[in-house]
């Protein structure tokens, strides 16, 4: 059980990830498409790599493939994430409970942390407008750690 958990957090990292490449290069869209609006004589062009987008499809198409092989019972929806929502007895709730009651602390200490942080963006220079996306993501990252290895610490 201890390998699925390390499997199922390495996807979850993985896709924040992912999901951090596109909305990276989503913003750098959006920033050349405001510099267009403002000038908008031509020439002019908009890029966005491809890659973070392709990346994101097949992340999703793995997930797919991960849940489809992990799905214990015909009635669990495929939209209990992360994977170990999909308990079968009593002990794995208790497990999970105790995980995501963890997790839920560490988010109200955690949300006021990010605002503050959030709240320096204007204060930071123009070259890192990704910054209101990475504290997100890393509020994300840090919670599913937190789930994750107490989840772990359970099990063992």
């Amino acid at each position: 059980m201890l390998s699925n958990v390390i499997k199922s957090y390495l996807l979850n990292v993985v896709s924040l990830l992912c999901v951090g490449w596109f909305l990276y290069d989503f913003l750098s869209l959006n920033i050349q498409f405001s510099e267009v609006m403002t000038h908008p004589e031509p020439p002019w062009g908009i890029t966005m790599s491809i890659g973070s987008f392709a990346s994101l499809i097949v992340l999703l198409i793995v997930s797919f493939f991960y849940y489809r092989a992990r799905k214990k019972t015909k009635n669990v929806s495929p939209l209990l994430f992360p994977f170990e929502f999909a308990e079968e007895d009593e002990r794995e709730k208790m497990i999970t409970a105790e995980a995501c009651k963890k997790a839920f602390v560490f988010l109200l200490f955690s949300i006021p942390i990010g605002a503050i942080l959030i709240a320096f963006y204007p204060l930071l220079p123009n070259s890192f407008s990704f910054y209101p996306i990475a504290v997100l993501l890393l509020l994300s990252l840090v919670q599913l750690t937190v789930y994750y290895v107490s989840i772990s610490k359970i099990y063992r």
